[in-house]
């Protein structure tokens, strides 16, 4: 029988989803993530579960990965030894970034250091100019020379030459050197990466893939290894920052690609599950143990950005390291299961950024965690239950859980336990609530006009309060909603993203040079298609371009007509860019010209469709599920209350119940508070209507 298996390595657990094509079944499993090592747990835990199913790795003919490896690195600055090559002259772009302040009234803002030191980045006799050719040739000799010092030195480097994203030669004439005269140094060129202008995005974008190189290509390369020695003969995919999926080969040649590899495999879940509910306007919120993301989906697609930012500072944009590339646009927060609560010497109390992870993990795991987190807090508050975490998998104590919370945070702020532990719960909700209110306010969007699609391990244990903070009507939980971003990399479609900076003004003459780019781009997306194993007779291509005002700083992305563009076209793309413009910034000025700036293509291979399966039926009476009650704390109702407790598995499609209620299931816990009306649909979705929404109207 057909199967296919995603699986999303994070920070604490490794979760799995098999598909039956046959008989539209899903299994799911959860296994710790094995920090010192990801692929150990990968691995230990695929075998586990293909246990548990009652399946062999034969009768898998598609694997898809999705990973926060290369995140982690950049995070945790524990990457390759690596270098820099630059243009003579431009050593310090990637040190002085953009003179820009994230907080105006800051006057002690710290950006995050940059992945090479300046002692680290080497400068290189060598010119181009972006539309006349050579300036300054490149010296070979000289390079051959350094690139064998630089060998004893590194284990990684990085090729940025200005105007690069225009001309390639000398890029790639270096990249040729350095591989003759020091092959065991790993080379990325910028070029290679990203053909948009913007010397420090694309120095940087360039800098982060040499520097998460070895430890991803190590990594794949292990995976790979052990499926060839199980005798694995499917396929094998990556989830990409973009949201399509490519082989482990294309993804060793360039790494950044799954810089936020685990996250966008949720949103592409949630737009699937929006879809067929009939919900094309949601937002994803994904709270695992370690991280909390949260993503925008309009019309049935989550929103897309070119330009990323990892290690921020306070969710501020301009405060951490761009990354240039077609990425799926979100906001991820330390705010998971496992993030650190304490009292600080101001008489509070925080919670995170610093997380527990899986290793030693919240107090109430056992094992060596010492620091209080949001997870022994949720548990001190009745939400999760000791004999049924993971299925009953994993002993959780509560009252380990209880004395971490009282000697860490209770006792040094004269508070009550268990009131600690509802400031903790509402410390990292209000985080939550006030990232989601950030996301969307930069983005011109009304929270309160969309629905919430709440998965991860933590996530339904914490949407519907942080519902209420946002006024948002509803909350979806799907099932298996925590492994349901790994259920996302099951949609995935194979699908690249490529560009060219040409700048021009909107004229025959300029557009006549667009075609030729686009033909081009076309070309090389659909060979990609190809070299990836998707249908080429079944190839869907998209065409956008960034354009702005002349003499603006900052583009916007425009939806261009299909086919070659020519002067009957120029009306109605201006006419798309004004009207973008207004959308975003609440005017437009249809007298200024107007021009474009890079110019941008998505080429697809798409997957089957996958439709959502329709649950068995059963009893519709939510009492034939309830397992019994237990004391839970919510705010609204003064404290403890009596809670019913339900078995998620046995809440059939027109089940009703009001809250205070807790849906217990194998691998998370959905908590509805009093008032709130949850019902289940036919898709086996559990929706939570949230009870006095403030009218917006």
């Amino acid at each position: 029988m057909p199967k296919r298996i995603g699986f999303d390595v994070g920070g604490t657990f490794t979760d799995f989803v098999l598909k039956d094509d046959q008989t539209g079944e899903l299994d799911v499993y959860k296994y710790p993530t094995t920090v010192d090592d990801p692929s150990e747990g990968v691995l230990t835990g695929l075998e586990e579960f293909l246990a548990k199913a009652d399946s062999e790795i034969d009768d898998v003919e598609q694997l898809i990965h999705a990973t926060t490896l290369a995140t982690n690195t950049v995070l945790e600055r524990d990457g390759a030894d690596t270098a820099l090559l630059t243009t003579e002259g431009f050593r310090d772009v990637p040190i002085l970034g953009r003179q820009k302040r994230y907080d105006l009234y800051d006057l002690f803002i710290e950006k995050p250091d940059p992945i090479v030191d300046r002692e680290n980045i080497y400068e290189v006799e060598e010119r181009l100019h972006p539309r006349e050719g050579v300036v300054t040739p490149l010296d070979e000799a000289e390079l051959a020379s350094l690139a064998e010092d630089l060998e004893e030195e590194y284990e990684s480097v990085a090729v940025s030459f200005l105007h690069s994203y225009e001309d390639d030669r000398h890029e790639r004439a270096a990249a040729e050197v350095i591989e003759d005269a020091a092959p065991e140094l790993y080379t990325t060129r910028a070029s290679g990466i990203s053909k948009q202008y913007r010397e420090y995005e694309r120095t940087n974008t360039a800098v982060v893939d040499a520097y998460v190189k070895p430890t991803v290509q190590q990594y794949l390369s292990k995976i790979e290894d052990d499926l060839d020695g199980q005798g694995y003969d499917g396929s094998f995919f990556m989830m990409k920052s973009s949201g399509g999926v490519a082989t482990p080969k294309m993804i060793q040649q360039s790494p950044v690609q799954i810089i936020e590899s685990g996250p966008v495999a949720g949103a592409l879940n949630a737009a699937h599950i929006g879809e067929h509910v009939g919900h094309e306007n949601v937002f994803s919120f994904d709270m695992g143990g370690t991280t909390a993301k949260i993503c925008f989906i309009i019309d049935g697609q989550p929103k897309r950005t070119d330009v990323f930012e990892v290690d921020e500072a306070e969710m501020k944009e301009g405060s951490g390291l761009p990354i240039n590339l077609t990425v799926i646009d979100m906001i991820e927060i330390s705010a998971g299961g496992g993030s650190i609560a304490a009292a600080s010497d101001t008489g509070r109390i925080t919670v995170g950024p610093e997380s527990s992870g899986a290793e030693p993990g919240p107090i109430c795991y056992g094992r060596g965690g010492t620091q209080p987190t949001v997870t022994d807090a949720d548990l001190a508050l009745g939400y999760l239950n000791p004999e049924y975490f993971l299925g009953g998998r994993m002993e959780i104590d509560v009252d380990d859980a209880l004395a971490g919370i009282d000697r860490d945070i209770a006792e040094p702020l004269g508070m009550d336990t268990y009131d600690a532990a509802w400031g903790v719960k509402e410390i990292v909700d209000n985080a939550m609530t006030r990232a989601s209110q950030i996301h969307a306010s930069e983005r011109g969007i009304d929270p309160r006009e969309f629905g919430m699609i709440a998965f991860g391990g933590a996530g339904p244990s914490h949407a519907a309060f942080i519902a209420h903070e946002l006024n948002v009507p509803k909350v979806i939980v799907p099932p298996g909603a925590g492994v349901a971003s790994a259920g996302g990399l099951l949609v995935a479609d194979i699908e690249f993203h490529l560009d060219q900076t040409y700048i021009t003004e909107l004229t025959p003459d300029g557009l006549e040079h667009v075609n030729e780019i686009y033909d081009d781009l076309e070309a090389r997306g659909r060979e990609l298609v190809k070299e990836a194993g998707g249908d080429d007779t079944r190839i869907e291509v998209e065409r956008e371009a960034d354009m702005k005002y002349v003499g603006q700083a900052h583009e916007l992305g425009v939806e261009l007509p299909s086919g070659a563009l020519g002067s009957g076209d120029i009306e109605t793309i201006e006419q798309r860019f004004h009207d973008t413009y207004e959308r975003t910034y609440g005017y437009s000025d249809e007298g200024e010209d107007i021009e474009g700036i890079t110019w941008k293509i998505t080429v697809r291979s798409p997957t089957e469709s996958m439709s959502l399966e329709t649950a068995e039926s059963g009893s519709a009476r939510a009492s034939d599920a309830r397992k019994g009650t237990r004391e839970a704390y919510f705010k609204s109702a003064g404290g403890f209350t009596e809670a019913a407790i339900y078995d998620r598995e046995k809440l059939s499609p027109g089940a009703e119940l009001t809250g205070p209620a807790v849906i217990e299931e194998v691998n998370s816990t959905t908590v509805v508070p009093p008032g709130d009306v949850l019902t289940v649909d036919e898709y086996g979705n559990l929706v939570v209507e949230i009870n006095e929404v403030s009218d917006h109207e």
